[in-house]
């Protein structure tokens, strides 16, 4: 309970009387309807202190007893009672109460009980049968006490009196109490609900006095009111169907039968507990499924702008890949319409290298761990063009999708995949840059410090291009630039890496090439690839390069002592007469080789 439900629980003058008040009413309405025997057949007034009690701190509660106390006290003197015989029903009347809002406030259902059968249940069983049966205790010790004769009729009376006016009113005064007697009475206050209260009340008073088994129609109207109108509604059509019914029991249109047993009058009263209780529960049963209804609906409803609006693309797909739901963004990225994509496989959207990779290996994955990221795919546009995508997958299972259900997130990581190639790459010629080389070369020798293995660095330098490039502009010349970076991409192998440095300077990492034969052959492969004829732009251009090759191990063991050695041994080619290439030897005697220019 807040701190302002607090202050007004211990200081509110009007709050105490108002539930003095109700509880010295309804007190009244038993008395004078039901006294027999100096007990109230039915006795509704405790429900109002149980539920006010129990929604108090236990110490706040002395001045809302002392004014409950008062109520009992006056109740029964305005009802004929003598002061000492009235003061003995004190005690019973407040342990029942005491008992109730102490059980329901330990078990947390003083904070309600309106979606939970099983809260209902409890709060029946705590709040109504559990203190009544120690309030009918105490009653019987007091009042044997002072010398009224107990039998078990009037025993039965009490208990069985006290369970129907517990069960009546207890729900409602909880409810209301929980949720404010304004709330609630802008929840109850439509035309609809009010005729079918009448219906209630029109139908319980003809069965009672024109049909077998009254009771089994009085529950009729409760049932549909449960149904149709909720708890809030049967709450107060069982109060008032229930004081329907007492008010016929005392005008006498509603009477035992005959029996043999004293106890047996007593026992008449009990389908009235039977009227109340199966609509009451109804009513929470629905209760229970409309808020499940609702709170599936605010999830689906969550869920569903989470993956509209998640900045990633996203679709859900079965364990075969085909695509059951795709958001929006993903859509206007590939460019398609929602009906083009559900129920295509989603291998249909990416390269072929991606889709082998989906099927292959992020599909299993999923199928056995669960989850699946890391992988970078590239999708395909629906207009041309590729996205280039990083991968998050997770699978579920449940009782819906056994074989599971996959949603798949990626992130488009295009603009972050060109900047890091721009990066590492030469705009021009689109071979890697020198930093790209530098690493690719620092990597390779410390694997073969590592494995013991061997390459090369041949550095490559084209004869006369900067009177090309003047003489004949600078886009030939950078044509001639791209020109040479394919022809070097075609002669040598994948496993190799050229680089251009700048200007028209190439560099190469030869993989597993050592001094030797082969090297030689390399080299002039790699000028003969120069010397074919050229024609940019319908201009005939002649190329040709020096070239010149360090050795690792032999010439070095990092990236700059051999690009060092290879670009000596590059101008050692070049001073030969150009369109030469050259090994690199310690102290300068290299021997150029390659074709004569």
């Amino acid at each position: 309970m807040n701190e302002r439900a607090h202050h007004t629980a211990r200081l509110s003058l009007y709050a105490n009387i108002t539930m003095a008040l109700a509880y010295l009413l309804l007190a009244m309405l038993s008395i004078w309807l039901f006294r027999a025997g100096g007990i109230a057949i039915i006795w509704f007034a405790n429900a109002v202190g149980i539920a006010t009690l129990s929604r108090l701190p236990y110490r706040f509660w002395g001045w809302p007893v002392a004014w409950l106390a008062g109520a009992i006290l006056l109740a029964n003197l305005l009802g004929g009672t003598d002061v000492i015989q009235a003061m003995r029903f004190i005690p019973g009347n407040l342990g029942e109460m005491l008992a109730g809002a102490w059980l329901l406030r330990r078990t947390g259902l003083s904070s309600g009980f309106f979606f939970s059968l099983r809260n209902t249940i409890r709060l029946i069983w705590l709040g109504v049968c559990l203190p009544v049966l120690l309030g009918t205790a105490l009653t019987a010790i007091l009042l044997g006490s002072g010398g009224i004769p107990l039998s078990l009729h009037l025993l039965l009376h009490w208990l069985e009196g006290s369970m129907i006016g517990g069960v009546s009113l207890l729900p409602l005064a909880v409810w209301i109490t929980n949720q404010g007697l304004s709330n609630y009475l802008r929840s109850v206050a439509r035309l609809e609900l009010l005729a079918h209260l009448l219906l209630a009340i029109a139908v319980t008073v003809l069965a009672m006095q024109l049909l077998p088994f009254p009771f089994i129609y009085a529950s009729l109207p409760l049932f549909y009111i449960a149904y149709r109108l909720g708890l809030s509604g049967v709450l107060i059509a069982n109060a008032l169907v229930s004081f329907t019914i007492c008010l016929l029991i005392s005008l006498g249109t509603l009477a035992p039968p005959p029996t043999l047993y004293s106890w047996g009058t007593a026992l008449f009263y009990l389908p009235i507990l039977a009227t109340l209780l199966p609509p009451l529960l109804l009513a929470v049963a629905l209760e229970m499924n409309r808020s499940a209804s609702l709170a599936l609906q605010l999830s689906e409803r969550r869920y569903r702008a989470l993956y509209q609006q998640t900045p990633a693309l996203l679709f859900s797909c079965d364990a075969a890949g085909v695509i059951s739901s795709v958001n929006q963004l993903w859509l206007q990225t590939m460019g398609y319409a929602q009906h083009e994509v559900l129920g295509t496989v989603a291998t249909e959207f990416m390269d072929q290298d991606s889709a082998s990779r989906f099927r292959n290996q992020v599909l299993p994955q999923l199928a056995q761990e669960g989850r699946s990221q890391g992988l970078v795919l590239g999708l395909q546009r629906k207009q041309g063009g590729q996205v280039s995508a990083l991968l998050t997958a997770t699978c579920e299972h449940d009782e819906f999708n056994p074989s599971g259900r996959i949603l798949v997130v990626l992130l488009d990581v295009s603009e972050k995949l060109r900047a890091e190639y721009l990066a590492y790459h030469d705009p021009l010629t689109q071979l890697p840059n020198r930093l790209l080389f530098t690493d690719r070369i620092t990597h390779a020798c410390q694997q073969g410090e590592r494995n013991g293995g061997q390459f090369a660095v041949a550095f490559l330098d084209l004869d006369h291009f900067k009177a090309i490039n003047d003489g004949l502009g600078h886009r030939i010349g950078d044509l001639l630039l791209i020109e040479v970076a394919r022809r070097l991409e075609r002669t040598l192998r994948g496993s190799d890496t050229i680089s251009r440095l700048g200007g028209d300077e190439f560099v190469m990492l030869l993989d597993e090439l050592g001094p030797g034969g082969e090297a030689q052959l390399t080299g002039e492969k790699i000028l003969a690839a120069l010397a074919e004829p050229c024609e940019l732009e319908g201009v005939a251009v002649r190329i040709s390069g020096s070239i010149g090759m360090a050795f690792y191990p032999r010439d070095g063991g990092d990236a700059a002592t051999l690009l060092r050695h290879a670009d000596e041994a590059m101008y050692s080619a070049k001073n030969g007469g150009r369109s030469r290439f050259a090994t690199y030897t310690p102290g300068g005697n290299t021997q150029p080789s390659g074709i004569s220019s």
